[in-house]
């Protein structure tokens, strides 16, 4: 759409205000830079030492252990003495910069970057589209948003009322669901502090952390699943879990034998224990499923080979396609998913080499 002679001046209007307002707020810098710096330094010192008081307070809260919280005061402390000496080494070299180079560094930045940012937004943007502002975007029925929309909802909703523990339970998974992690991990954290410790909330903050750490079973992530075992030890996906990080530990063994107990204790309509029979099987290299159990468990995998055609970047899926067709013995079909995962995940050299290892399991 052509932009009219009026559209043209406002939009060169607002870049001329941008450029005064960045003159004036980088005014100070010529006689100020040296003495801000320190200022940030002191801001940094003062915040490792609230997490260090941080720390102690969730230790005596219950929310992490003693062997958690040693490890998090060391990798605290170290970023604060880095902190400290750099504050230091600052104030040291305060004042030496050339104000002549720091004066042209600013009228560079009030200049270029609104023309910039002009120039981008003729190119790329939308300008002849009427606004819509945000707040009305996102102003309407629940189930009318993209998941994006509920989660700036939720964080909304929870900045002014950060002790709604049903905002906390709804935004942790659909944080997982979006790739984030480790905010999922803090959301359960923030549940449990509100409302106590429970094995089911411990379980779900161990699977974002284990998620986060690209799927593997880390040392907080593993704590969580051993804290929540304590609780309930029945608790499947606890149990399931601990299994998982005993074979990427080396002990098979110690996993079969725990998820051979598991099911002796599980009821018998369980969900879960078809798909857990079947990596039993894989894992003793003999034929994964029974007749009875067939159904169930083909219709699990269609279900996650429909969610991966949507949402192609969950790993742990493709992971679990892959291991699931094998176990079916349907070695094409295993094929076809490994490359699909291989061309989504291509130049990310951490998923590469899970999904490898994983190819290297259909070759036995």
């Amino acid at each position: 759409m052509l932009l009219s002679a009026t559209d043209i001046l406002l939009f060169l209007a607002f870049a001329a205000l941008t450029g005064v307002v960045l003159v004036l707020l980088l005014r100070p810098l010529r006689a100020g830079a040296a003495a801000a710096r320190p200022e940030a330094g002191e801001s940094e010192v003062a915040l490792y030492r609230d997490q260090l008081a941080e720390i102690s307070r969730d230790l005596d809260r219950g929310v992490i252990g003693e062997a958690e919280a040693e490890a998090a005061r060391v990798e605290v402390s170290r970023r604060l003495l880095a902190a400290d000496e750099a504050r230091v080494a600052e104030r040291r070299t305060a004042g030496g910069a050339d104000p002549r180079w720091r004066k042209g560094v600013a009228l560079a930045m009030a200049i270029g970057l609104p023309m910039l940012a002009l120039g981008i937004y003729l190119d790329e943007g939308s300008p002849g589209i009427a606004g819509q502002p945000f707040a009305e975007r996102i102003a309407v029925p629940p189930e009318e948003l993209p998941l994006e929309g509920l989660v700036v909802r939720i964080e909304r909703h929870l900045k002014e009322q950060p002790d709604d523990l049903r905002g906390w339970e709804l935004v942790a998974p659909a944080y997982l669901e979006l790739g984030r992690f480790d905010d999922a991990a803090n959301a359960w954290t923030r549940a449990m502090l509100i409302d106590g410790v429970t094995a089911q909330r411990l379980v779900a903050r161990g699977e974002a952390r284990a998620l986060a750490d690209s799927g593997s079973i880390g040392a907080d992530a593993r704590a969580d699943f051993e804290k929540a075992a304590g609780l309930d030890p029945d608790q499947p996906r606890a149990q399931y879990f601990l299994g998982v990080a005993e074979i990427e530990a080396g002990d098979r063994a110690a996993a079969l034998a725990r998820w051979k107990a598991l099911l002796e204790r599980a009821p018998e309509d369980a969900a879960w224990a078809p798909g857990l029979r079947a990596r039993i099987a894989e894992l003793e290299g003999r034929p994964a499923i029974s007749p009875e159990d067939e159904p169930m468990i083909r219709g699990m995998v269609e279900g996650l080979a429909a969610r991966l055609a949507d949402d192609p970047r969950d790993l742990e899926g493709w992971l679990r396609l892959i291991r699931s067709y094998r176990v079916l013995g349907e070695r094409e079909q295993a094929e076809a998913a490994l490359a699909k995962a291989l061309d989504t995940f291509a130049g990310e050299p951490e998923a590469l080499e899970q999904l490898r290892n994983a190819e290297a399991g259909l070759a036995d």
